[in-house]
């Protein structure tokens, strides 16, 4: 695998994330490290949601010394920005032509309406470390999903990029497409350390949200308004009528 020091692909487990997670407190230190399951049984989402999966669905996890990559810690919040620009050229490289494929902020990537992927960011404190943090990236994808097996509420706003046109979708297309993104995932990071005006603009260019009324849940308050964009920072610009604000955090409601 590309990009990838240390690769750990197990055929089940609870969670790569997870699993990732305990490995980087055990000291695994060959990073960026790549764990891979062929099913996962216990995945998160955004605020720790359950996701989905089956063995039609791509999950791994990747972990990495941000100071290796030379990022700053004020980019960190970018990273799924980021890793959503790797899944989407990984998909375009395929040949696949997948319509409205974008980004819906903060952390999903669809297509023709639907939830295509979902990215994880998370931060590890790691005690005597320098620096003292690892960064993981939580990827799930439904490639050839059989979705008409998943509960209703997840079918229902879900879809694969079998459903979509690709394909056709097998295990075998598994490890080319994961190489893929693991590719695009090293060069964004290297953009991003750079603050390349051109990625920021891509994400706006992606952003699936442009011009949509939308409502936010921000914990204590809901914000309704109309997104103007995606700022080079990562933040959803929200005009409320009366001002514009910039959302780091947050959960999109669907209607």
């Amino acid at each position: 695998m590309p990009f990838a020091r240390t690769v750990l692909h197990r055929p089940e487990v609870d969670s790569t994330s997870g699993l990732a997670r305990s490995l980087i407190l055990q000291g695994v230190d060959e990073l960026p490290l790549l764990v891979w399951a062929d099913r996962q049984t216990l995945g998160r989402g955004q605020r720790d949601r359950s996701w989905y999966s089956d063995d039609g669905s791509l999950t791994f996890t990747v972990a990495i010394d941000p100071a290796a990559h030379g990022l700053r810690v004020d980019q960190e919040p970018r990273l799924s920005m980021v890793a959503a620009l790797a899944v989407i050229h990984a998909i375009e490289d395929r040949g696949w032509a997948i319509p409205g494929l974008g980004i819906r902020w903060p952390n999903d990537v669809e297509a023709s309406g639907g939830k295509l992927g979902g990215i994880l960011p998370e931060r590890i404190e790691v005690p005597g470390g320098s620096p003292s943090h690892r960064l993981l990236v939580g990827i799930g994808l439904n490639v050839f999903t059989r979705l008409d097996r998943a509960p209703m509420d997840v079918g229902r706003m879900a879809a694969s990029l079998a459903t979509l046109g690709a394909g056709p979708l097998d295990g075998s297309s598994m490890p080319g497409l994961l190489a893929a993104i693991l590719t695009h995932l090293g060069r964004e990071l290297g953009r991003l350390k750079d603050d390349a005006p051109d990625q920021a603009r891509e994400w706006d260019d992606r952003n699936l949200l442009r011009d949509q009324a939308v409502r936010i849940d921000l914990g204590p308050r809901t914000l309704t308004g109309r997104v103007t964009s995606i700022d080079p920072l990562g933040a959803l610009c929200v005009d409320d009528g009366s001002e514009v604000h910039r959302l780091f955090g947050g959960r999109v409601l669907r209607s």
